[in-house]
C-alpha cells in the first residue's frame, strides 16, 4: 500500500473519498480492523456506506458468511482478540476469529443486550510478514437462524493492553462537578445557523455579533449547571483566533474570541463551559484536504488533530470544562487512533477537563475518555441499562464500564437551526414530563445534555426556556 494512499469509492453513481487503512499490525497500539474493509461473503452488506464515517457490517444470518483480511506484522508476536458485535435477537452466538491456521473461539451470551466488545479466550500467535484473519458467527444452539452485525476486530498484545488500560485510568477526571450540575443545556451554533429573519452573516461578522450577555441570560434561567457550545460540525470553523488551524486552512477562525467572552460571561453566572467539536465531515472537502483526513498513514491528520486541540486547552485552562468529541466510534475509531496522544491533547492546560468521545449506539471507542456522551439515550438506567438508582452514576459493566453516564437528547426538532425564516419549534415535552425525566436521571445519577435550536443571532427560544423555569418549579429534581 503506498504511503498516504486515497481510494475513490463509487457509490449511487457519485465519486466519494475513502480512508484505506494500511492493514498493518500495530505492536503498541490496538489494531482495528474494521469489517466494512473486509472482504465480505455475500449478503453481507455496509451500513450507511458513504460519507466521512465507517459503521458496521449488517445482513450476518448464516454460518457459511465469513469477513477476512489481509494483514501484516513487522515482527512476530501474540495478540488477543476483541470482537465488536450485536445481534438482534436474543439468541448466543459463537465467534470464531482464525489467523495462522489456528482459530479462538468465544460467545456472545443470550443477554438480550446491545452492542458488546467480546473478548475471545487465549491469543493468536502473528508470524512475521502477510496473514489473514478470518471472522465467522454460528448460533450456540445449532440453529440456522440468527441476525447479526459486525462492527470490527480488534488485535493488541496482552502487555500493550494492560499498559494502555493503566494509563486511560490514570488520566480520567474527577466527574463529581458533572453529576452536581444535574444536566446541561447544548447549542449547535455555527457556521450553517439561521438568523429568526432575513440572510445570514459572515461567519467572523456572526462571532462578533453574537450577544453574550443575552446568551447566558438564558442559559441561566433554564436552570442547567453547564452549556455545551458547537464549534466545528459540518464545516471546521472555529469562534476565536487560532493560529493551528489557520496554519492548516486559513480564513476558518474570527478575530473575536467567542470562546472566551461565553467563559466569561457563563462563569459570572455560575455555569461551565464545554465545547463540542468534530473532526471534519465530508460536507467540507476542503479542509479534509488540507488536513490529510483521507491518509492511510494518519499521523499528520492526528498531529494536526492535536495542535488544534491543545492550543484550545492550554489558552482556556480551566475556564473550558470539557470535550464533546463527535463520531469517535465512527471516524476517529477506523484510524486505530493513537488514543493516549488525542486524550492528553484534550486535558492541556487543565488535567481535570472532562473528555468524551461520542460512540453513538456502537462499543465504547477507548478508555481514554472520562463519560459516555449517551446521544439518543432518553432512559436514564442508560446504556444496555446498567445503571441502578442511587447508584454512583458510573457504568459497573460493559463496554462503558467506569465511564461516567450522560445522555444527549433533541429538545425541539433538530440539532442545528438551519432553516431560513423559521422560527424554531415548539419542545417535544411539557413541564410535568421535562420534570420527570429530570427526576428520572438525577435518580441514577446520568447527565443529560438537552440540545437546543440557536439563532445566528445568539438566541435560544423563549419557549424552551421556560419549558425548563417551569420544570424546576415543580421540585421534582434533587
Amino acid at each position: 500500500m503506498k504511503k498516504n494512499a486515497v481510494a475513490l469509492v463509487l457509490t449511487i453513481g457519485t465519486l466519494h473519498a475513502a480512508f484505506i487503512p494500511d492493514f498493518k499490525l500495530k505492536p503498541d497500539e490496538y489494531t482495528v480492523l474494521m469489517a466494512v474493509d473486509a472482504k465480505l461473503s455475500a449478503g453481507l452488506t455496509s451500513f450507511q456506506p458513504a460519507g466521512h464515517g465507517k459503521f458496521f457490517v449488517q445482513g450476518w444470518h448464516r454460518a457459511d458468511q465469513q469477513a477476512e483480511w489481509k494483514i501484516s506484522a513487522n515482527e512476530a508476536a501474540d495478540y488477543t482478540v476483541n470482537v465488536l458485535v450485536n445481534r438482534t435477537s436474543n439468541q448466543s452466538l459463537k465467534l470464531s476469529v482464525t489467523a495462522a491456521e489456528k482459530p479462538l473461539t468465544g460467545t456472545l451470551p443470550a443477554d438480550g443486550k446491545r452492542w458488546q466488545r467480546i473478548t475471545l479466550p487465549g491469543t493468536l500467535a502473528f508470524p512475521a510478514g502477510e496473514s489473514s484473519v478470518t471472522l465467522r458467527l454460528l448460533p450456540s444452539e445449532g440453529s440456522s437462524d440468527f441476525d447479526a452485525q459486525v462492527h470490527a476486530v480488534e488485535l493488541v498484545r496482552p502487555a500493550v493492553r494492560d499498559v494502555l488500560h493503566a494509563k486511560a485510568i490514570k488520566l480520567r477526571a474527577d466527574t463529581t462537578w458533572f453529576q452536581q450540575a444535574r444536566y446541561g443545556i447544548m447549542v449547535h451554533w455555527t457556521k450553517q445557523s439561521m438568523p429568526r429573519n432575513g440572510n445570514p452573516k459572515s461567519y467572523d461578522q456572526a462571532v462578533a455579533d453574537f450577544n453574550v450577555e443575552a446568551f447566558a441570560d438564558q442559559m441561566k434561567q433554564t436552570g442547567a449547571g453547564f452549556v455545551l457550545i458547537t464549534t466545528s460540525h459540518a464545516f471546521q470553523y472555529f469562534p476565536a483566533p487560532l493560529k493551528s488551524l489557520d496554519s492548516i486552512l486559513p480564513g476558518r477562525t474570527s478575530r473575536r474570541d467567542l470562546v472566551a467572552d461565553l467563559a466569561a460571561a457563563l462563569g459570572k453566572r455560575g455555569l461551565k463551559l464545554m465545547l463540542y467539536y468534530h473532526l471534519g465531515a465530508s460536507d467540507d472537502p476542503d479542509w479534509l484536504k488540507a488536513c490529510g483526513f483521507w491518509e492511510t498513514d494518519t499521523s499528520r491528520f492526528f498531529n494536526n488533530w492535536q495542535a488544534i486541540i491543545s492550543e484550545v486547552g492550554q489558552r482556556y485552562k480551566e475556564q473550558l470544562a470539557g470535550w464533546w468529541f463527535d463520531d469517535g466510534s465512527s471516524s476517529y475509531y477506523y484510524r486505530s487512533a493513537p488514543w493516549e496522544k488525542l486524550g492528553s491533547a484534550a486535558k492541556a492546560g487543565f488535567s481535570q477537563r472532562l473528555v468524551a468521545f461520542n460512540s453513538w449506539e456502537l462499543n465504547s471507542p477507548t478508555e481514554f475518555h472520562d463519560f459516555f456522551t449517551g446521544e439518543g439515550f432518553s432512559d436514564p438506567r442508560g446504556y444496555n441499562e446498567l445503571l441502578v438508582r442511587g447508584g454512583n452514576g458510573r457504568y459497573p459493566s460493559g463496554t462503558h464500564q467506569g465511564l461516567q453516564a450522560s445522555a444527549c437528547l433533541i429538545t425541539e426538532g433538530d440539532w442545528v437551526h438551519n432553516r431560513k425564516d423559521t422560527a424554531i419549534g415548539n419542545p417535544q415535552w411539557n413541564p410535568d414530563q421535562l420534570a420527570g425525566m429530570l427526576k428520572g436521571f438525577s435518580e441514577y445519577r446520568n447527565v443529560p445534555i438537552f440540545n437546543m435550536e440557536i439563532y445566528q443571532e445568539g438566541a435560544v427560544s423563549p419557549q424552551s426556556v421556560e419549558l425548563f423555569k417551569q420544570a424546576a418549579s415543580k421540585k421534582l429534581v434533587k
